[in-house]
This record gives C-alpha cells, structure tokens and sequence, in this order.
C-alpha cells in the first residue's frame, strides 16, 4: 500500500485515541460502536503493515468510476488510441449479432467495389430477420446493401453480401475469423453470418471496441457508420432508411451509432461523440430497452466533463540531447502527440528513453529514427514516439579531403593563375632569347673583317 495511504489510516488511528481521551465517559451501548470503529482501523493498521514487511503492493482502486449503468457490459474509449475511460465487464464474453453487422460491412468495404452488382439469392430473401423484400435474381449494389445492413440491420442484405464476398456462408464465416485474428479480436468467434444464437459464437464489448476504431479509420466505413437516414429504391419499392440508434436525435455531438434489439428487451448500442477534439466509443451490450439511451448519455457525459484531449509531446520539443563527434545533438519528434488525461493530471505513470547508438554515428540524417521514447499512462496505455535528429552531422573531412574540396571550390582561379604563371615563363624565355640575340649581333659587329 502506498506510504500516503499508509500514513492516513495512523493518522486516523491517533485522532480516534485522542477523541476517547477527551470526551466525556459513555454508556457501555454507546462505547461499542467506538470500541469496534478502533479496533477496525487496527486491524486494517496491522494489516498494511504486514503487507509491507512480506513486500506485496495493495492497490485500492473503484473498478467501476463514474455513472452505474444497467447494461450487463459497458465499454467508453478514446476513438484514436483505445484508451479506456469507463469499463463494465468488457471482458466477459456476450453474444450479439451487432459485431456481425459491422464485420460483415467493414470486409465489403475493403474486398468489393462499392458499385458492384449482387445479385439475391432464395436463400438471402427467404433468411430470417429479412427486412429488404429482395428479389430473387434481381441485381443490387454493393454500396445499398452496406448502407442497409449499417442503418437497419437487415439480414437479407448480409446474407446477399455474404455470399457475393465469401462465394457462400461458410466462406465468408471463414473470412470473419480471418479478420478477428488479424485485428486482434481474442476473445471473439463467428460460426454464421447474421448472429444467430450458438453457443459456439461469442464476443466482448472490448473486441468491438477494437474492430470499430480499425473500421472508422476506414473513410467509406465512417461516413456509412455516421449515416441517420438514406433512400433505398428497386424496382418494386422506395422506402426510407433510418438508423435506429436514437443518440443522433437525443445526443448533440453523435457521429456515428448502430443498434439491435433480442426479444428479451436487452439491447447492444454503439455510438460514437465528438467533442472538445475528442472522439468517444460507448459501447453497452445487454441494455434494458429503458435505460439505454440514458446511460449511453450519462457516460459521454462523464467521459467529456471529466477528460480531455491534449498534447503529450509537441513537434519539434527536444526531448533528449546528445554528443555526436563533438557537437550537440537534439533529439525530437516530428508530429505532435496527443493522448485523453482527466482533468487536472497529467496521468503519465513513467516513461523510458531508448537511443539507438549506432544511428548516432556519422554521417547522421534529419529522417533517420534515432530513439524512441515510450510513455506509460496511469490507464497502462503504452505510447511510444519516434526521435528524429534536428540536424544533420557529417563525418569529419581528412586533410586531403579538405585540401581537395577547396581545390575544386577554386579551381577556376587556379586556371587562371597557371595561365599566368605560364605566360610569365613565355615573356622571360622570349625576353631571355631577345637578349642572346642581342649579344651575338654585339659580338660579330667586333669581329674584324677579313678582304
């Protein structure tokens, strides 16, 4: 147990010694309830320091902070890092057919064209929970068979896009598992397309969690996900699409949502919220039909009143300095970094600076990464950031490197003066010439004619 928590219950201990002392004597009924408040802080007293003797760390701790909502399961993340604000059994398992709905849609999205024809089958009309009327063997795109299994859930459209994509159920529950691996959904198995009741098929709020932030990251997923309503028409019908996920009329702020009812009156809704720059998940799995909505409101509110979204390392702050062949070295990141806080902390557990020494060795690049620097939250969110050098450093240049690059920096005026230097020699030789020539003429001008 910490020292602070240690040193409130002695404290306690002590003001309750002293009260005794100084209040007037008691009644043996009054006296009991003293008596056992004493002895109670004794033992807890005893106990904390016990526990620190055999060195075992007590945490304290309220599982469940925040609004007590009626859902069996309950799950308020950060969109962007999956940071956990409210949990309620978000690791138990649960069985919903949402998760199929938003699988089904988010591997259409990436293995089709969204102007793709399907063409309906017997099977897909004839599917439990129809609610489309398809034709058999009349053709229906890719993009409003999505938009109809987002907004209303209907089981026709994912039994069509089921057997387009996966070339039957079977396929495409293959496909289903493949992606839940992939996306690192562990506690979560598909055994059909439409979620029909097997005790083989199971999820939790927290792999939903983590399938939708992959989803909404997908930009086509996110604007059908944020879709309240849209017109479907074929050749029999028009009829209007509406999400049923009332949070886009009760909430201000609501972006995206999805929801589905079972006949026992226990819902699953998902809803994403924006505000103060933030992007919240809330997810409630087995949710009375009348408190859904009040609990989905009750935690954005505590998520947006109680937390914020800030920076955690700004661009260009230098976070480590080192020494590279005797110049100072500044080591930081290029983006800035943000993360969700509570109000008032700054709710960084510790952090820890790693340098890679051998990218340290000149020459050294602006866009080589040179550390990382990994942050632990209170929440054990980990966040790790790329280090960057602000400079560049180039090896140290020999002698004859640097006699060479100035060589070549002054080669012109070299040129020039070995020109000179040449015609110097040319007016010295031709002036030595015209001086011989000189003497000889002398010197025969002297010599005696002969007759």
């Amino acid at each position: 147990m910490d020292i602070a928590f240690s040193y409130g219950i002695i404290s306690l201990s002590r003001a309750n010694a002293s009260r005794v002392k100084e209040e007037q004597p008691m009644s043996k009924c009054q006296a009991l309830p003293r008596i056992k408040s004493i002895l109670l802080t004794a033992v807890i007293l005893v106990s904390t320091l016990f526990a620190s003797m055999v060195g075992v760390k007590i945490k304290v701790f309220a599982e469940n902070e925040g609004p007590q909502v009626q859902s069996f399961s309950a799950l308020l993340v950060d969109a962007r890092r999956g940071q956990v604000i409210y949990a309620k059994a978000h690791d138990e398992p649960i069985k919903t057919p949402v998760v199929n709905k938003l699988m089904t849609a988010l591997i259409a999205i990436e293995k089709t064209e969204r102007t793709a024809m399907v063409t309906a089958s017997k099977e897909a009309i004839n599917v439990e929970g129809a609610a489309l009327s398809l034709s058999v063997g009349e053709k229906y795109s890719v993009r409003d068979l999505i938009y109809a299994v987002m907004l209303t859930g209907a089981n026709d459209a994912v039994t069509a896009i089921s057997e387009y994509v996966g070339g039957s159920e079977a396929g495409f529950v293959r496909l289903m598992n493949e992606y839940a691996a992939k996306l690192g959904m562990t506690q979560t198995k598909f055994t059909n397309v439409i979620g029909t009741f097997d005790e083989k098929q199971y999820t939790t709020v927290n792999d939903i969690a983590i399938l939708l932030r992959y989803a909404i990251s997908n930009s086509e997923f996110n604007k059908i996900f944020s879709t309240q309503a849209k017109p479907w028409y074929d050749d029999a019908k028009t009829m209007l699409l509406t999400n049923a996920n009332n949070m886009f009329w009760d909430y201000d702020g609501t972006d995206g949502g999805t929801i589905w009812g079972t006949e026992d009156e226990l819902q699953t809704i998902i809803t994403t919220a924006t505000k103060n720059n933030m992007r919240l998940i809330c997810i409630l799995s087995d949710s009375p039909y009348e408190s859904t909505y009040a609990d989905s409101i009750a935690l954005f509110n505590y998520g947006f009143d109680n937390y914020r979204y800030g920076t955690l390392v700004a661009a260009g702050s230098v976070q480590e300095t080192v020494m590279v062949e005797g110049e100072t070295l500044n080591l930081v990141p290029t983006a800035d970094v943000h993360y969700i806080y509570p109000r008032g902390q700054n709710y960084i557990k510790n952090y820890a600076i790693s340098i890679d020494q051998d990218k340290l060795k000149p020459p050294v690049s602006k866009n080589s990464i040179v550390g990382i620097i990994t942050f632990t939250l209170m929440d054990d969110t980990v966040i790790t950031v790329e280090l960057y050098p602000d400079k560049e450093i180039l090896p140290k240049k020999t002698n004859s490197q640097i006699l060479k690059e100035r060589l070549d920096e002054s080669r012109e005026l070299i040129y020039v003066i070995i020109g000179l230097v040449i015609l110097e020699i040319i007016l010295l030789f031709s002036k030595i010439v015209t001086t011989i020539r000189k003497r000889m003429i002398k010197r025969n001008a002297r010599r005696p004619r002969l007759h």
